[in-house]
């Protein structure tokens, strides 16, 4: 097969890092040719002589410069944290070693587009260029749009990607790539992503660049392989309007409502202790499912820990449940388990416990034998657990899946197949909140599953993706999803009939909502179970952490 062979329309020879992980995916990958890099150079109209006084205004610049500045200082202090191992691992790209194109543009009107003359199409077409990737800051129309078979796919962006969402508070931030129309805004969408928005700036950017990064590659390897490219619907009426970072004003009103309070919030907790998130468990029998979660009754939490994630499971006519059991002084989790008697309940203490983090406890039967499986992202692996005595004694079976970033695994045994619902994290960033991916084999003890035929992630939504539970009433499956706040992993959860999964595709309809407002104090819930005689819900408190050493 022909080489798939790729341009990029850039702004300068000095690409930003996206670009060049994108430039070293395709030099690592067979099936393309060395990319063509074309450098577009623009000449402004010139401007009302009011427009220029404005934004040349020199206290305009240095405020912007300054406070800038101090985003850039304290944020990437943090920002390096989470992001240190995602340096290109490639050796540093030489521009000199590819083919370079240099197409003098030009701007035009009101608007930035840059504009191609006949030359400068001849130049590109003699390439016989597959594809053009638009990483340029201007925008592209005319006969270029019409130059390859695969059109321009748009992966620019902005500089204030991901700003808006982080200054405005929205729950969640979008990247869409697409495939740029003949006409501005009638573009093709060929995948979409809402994550759950940062607390700073530039985690938020970084995030954002980096997952849409994955997907663009996924999308030029089907190009490449399959010549084909799959439209998708995309998420609609989710992306912010982008706030204008060329303004001090905007970047001061940053610092005080995003920057200031991180300062004064990290002082008093070096003063007063750490504020801490900490959750809870409560159950209701079957016949009060219908009260208000309110009446449902709270287990105590073991002193220095705090229990989440619960699961129940009824084995010789008691029920059990299995939670999350978080110990605050090694930050791990266990798996605990409590014997419910009526209105009492019975802690049992732990049951199963690895030298890294374990929660999510999904258990299930396959027959007469008795399975768990916990989530362990850290060991980047799905691991099933056979019981060997209920409800104490637990075994490692098998590995399922391996080499993977996985959280909050469920299985659904349907049709003489299982089919595995987990969120995987595209990138080593620790992100399970977004991507909901389904897989089936014909066996639970494989370790070879297919993905379903319609693509993973089937749910690319920070609102919809992450798993919190499962349950069967009259027939039906319903699975909960969590919903996120802007940096606040599982405020809510929704609850969603599950109305048709097989190996080709994955439908679900939301039923209900559920809401942190049943108990007093409480800010979030995310994970809720029932069987047929018991219902189990999780919910969490703020609380300083030297407090909650001590009960």
């Amino acid at each position: 097969m022909k080489k798939f062979r790729v341009g990029f329309i850039i702004d300068n020879l000095e690409p930003d890092k996206y670009i060049i992980d994108l430039i070293n995916f395709i030099n690592q990958n067979e099936s393309f040719e060395s990319p063509i890099l074309i450098t577009g150079y623009s000449q402004k109209n010139s401007e009302p002589l009011i427009k220029k006084f404005i934004n040349n205004f020199r206290l305009n610049k240095v405020l912007k410069s300054i406070y800038l500045k101090i985003i850039f200082v304290i944020e990437k202090r943090i920002v390096s944290k989470k992001y240190q191992n995602k340096e290109t691992s490639a050796e540093k790209i030489t521009i000199d070693k590819f083919k370079i194109k240099k197409v003098v543009g030009k701007e035009y009107e009101s608007d930035s587009f840059l504009e191609f003359t006949n030359d400068d199409l001849s130049l590109i077409a003699n390439e016989n260029l597959d594809c053009i990737i638009h990483c340029s800051s201007l925008n592209i129309k005319g006969e270029i749009l019409d130059l390859t078979e695969f059109g321009i796919i748009n992966a620019f962006h902005e500089d204030s990607f991901g700003f808006s969402e982080v200054l405005n508070g929205n729950p969640s931030s979008t990247f869409v790539i697409k495939k740029l129309g003949k006409e501005l805004g009638n573009d093709d969408i060929l995948f979409s992503g809402s994550l759950m928005t940062s607390n700073i700036w530039l985690a938020n950017n970084s995030q954002l660049i980096e997952k849409s990064n994955v997907f663009l590659m996924q999308i030029l390897d089907d190009l490449a392989n399959n010549r084909r490219v799959h439209k998708s619907e995309g998420i609609k009426n989710t992306l912010s309007k982008s706030c204008n970072i060329n303004s001090a004003s905007t970047l001061l009103r940053y610092i005080l409502k995003i920057i200031a309070p991180k300062i004064l919030n990290s002082f008093i907790s070096k003063l007063l202790s750490p504020n801490v998130i900490r959750y809870s468990v409560a159950f209701a029998h079957h016949d009060e499912h219908k009260k208000s979660l309110s009446s449902y009754k709270e287990i105590s939490n073991p002193k220095g820990r705090f229990l989440a994630d619960p699961f129940v499971f009824e084995e010789n006519d008691t029920n059990y449940i299995f939670v999350e059991d978080m110990f605050f002084k090694d930050n791990k989790g266990r798996i605990s388990v409590i014997k419910i008697d009526g209105e009492n309940y019975e802690f049992l203490g732990v049951v199963l416990e690895e030298d890294f983090h374990l929660s999510f406890p999904f258990i299930f039967r396959d027959g007469n034998d008795i399975y768990m499986i916990p989530e362990s992202h850290e060991n980047s692996d799905i691991r099933l657990y056979k019981c060997i005595e209920f409800p104490h004694e637990w075994r490692f079976e098998q590995t399922l899946m391996s080499g993977v970033s996985a959280a909050d695994t469920m299985m659904i045994h349907k049709e003489d197949k299982w089919f595995m619902l987990t969120n995987i994290c595209s990138l080593g960033l620790n992100d399970h909140q977004s991507e909901l991916h389904i897989y089936y084999s014909d066996n639970l003890k494989s370790s070879s599953w297919s993905p379903i035929k319609s693509g993973n992630p089937v749910i690319f939504n920070s609102n919809k993706g992450r798993n919190g539970g499962l349950f069967y009433h009259k027939d039906k499956i319903y699975r909960i999803n969590q919903v996120h706040g802007q940096a606040h992993y599982g405020k809510s959860f929704d609850i969603n009939e599950i109305i048709t999964l097989s190996k080709n595709e994955y439908k679900e309809v939301e039923c209900l909502k559920i809401h942190p407002d049943f108990k007093d104090e409480i800010i979030s819930t995310h994970s809720f179970n029932a069987n047929s005689k018991i219902a189990v819900v999780d919910f969490a408190r703020h609380q300083r952490l030297r407090k909650a050493l001590k009960m």
